[in-house]
């Protein structure tokens, strides 16, 4: 090949491989979906000849059960071509503030500081369809299922012999789903969700009332769960007392665990062990989970 033509060969290749080159030819190809057609009636009635599926589900999203397409869906356009789009801009991959204009119960969990990963993303479509599904709330599957398809270490925990009975019956007694003040979503901070069920409440101390704190849709059951939960006594303090008279239990750092408080789920598995009692480490009994932080 002549020196000349080699040369603008490699010019040409050199020039292909360019990021700026390569948007300007992905942003010159010609959308490949066709455009949708003209839409005379914005109901159900103008969108199931095509999209029959949308109204198939057992659990209908109101709007979609409704018929009433344009609560969430306008006519656009995309590179100039008639597209049905999300109503204020929305994508199908944050949709919280399109969600939000109706579903405004859920506006104040949306600023929390400890958000589920969709809910801070805006990703409300991540756990809920918004036509339908087979299951309550439009989830992708019923009750734990829905939760632990992504929580998949959780799932390894509820599979062992000894599980915690509100975890069994539902996530979400214990987490709020879309966000909380505290850590890992808990309904309130630290060992006063344990305590709501499980300590004799001194006389001199208060804890939170089960019944108020697991939510305004409360677990079926959970009554039954908050009186049946077996009991701790500790000091007037809270902060000792367990399994011990003088044993802390908060307000302490964790010697298993560099940077946290000492608390109730430092030696037991909030979801599940193979130990009994919910022990951690693998602990079988107390005096095997003892030594993990004392020595005799």
């Amino acid at each position: 090949m002549p020196g000349a033509a080699r040369f603008m060969l490699m010019t040409v290749v050199v020039f292909q491989t360019l990021p700026g080159a390569q948007r300007s030819r992905a942003g010159s190809r010609p959308d490949a979906r066709p455009e949708h057609p003209p839409v005379e009636a914005r109901n159900e009635a103008g969108c199931i000849s095509c999209h029959a599926e949308v109204v198939s589900h057992r659990v209908m999203h109101g709007p979609a059960a409704a018929g009433q397409c344009a609560t969430c869906h306008v006519v656009g356009s995309a590179a100039g071509r008639r597209r049905i789009v999300l109503k204020g801009g929305a994508s199908s991959r944050d949709t919280a503030a399109l969600c939000v204009t109706c579903h405004q119960e859920i506006t104040d969990r949306l600023e929390q500081k400890h958000r589920h990963a969709p809910v801070a993303a805006g990703n409300c479509t991540a756990c809920h369809d918004p036509h339908g599904s087979p299951f309550r709330f439009q989830l992708p599957a019923e009750g734990n299922r829905a939760c632990t398809t992504c929580h998949e270490d959780i799932a390894q925990a509820l599979a062992q012999d000894h599980v915690h009975a509100p975890a069994a019956a539902s996530c979400q007694i214990c987490h709020d789903p879309h966000g909380a003040s505290s850590p890992a979503q808990l309904r309130t901070a630290g060992n006063a969700v344990c305590l709501a069920c499980h300590v004799d409440v001194p006389v001199d101390a208060s804890v939170v009332e089960g019944g108020f704190m697991f939510g305004r849709r409360p677990v079926e059951g959970i009554e039954r769960l908050i009186a049946t939960g077996p009991r701790i006594l500790l000091d007037g303090s809270l902060v000792s007392g367990h399994p011990t008279i003088a044993h802390p239990v908060d307000a302490r750092p964790d010697p298993s665990a560099r940077g946290r408080t000492l608390g109730c789920a430092s030696c037991h598995n909030p979801h599940g062990s193979a130990g009994a009692k919910l022990l951690r480490f693998g602990a079988k009994g107390v005096s095997s989970l003892c030594i993990k932080c004392h020595s005799f």
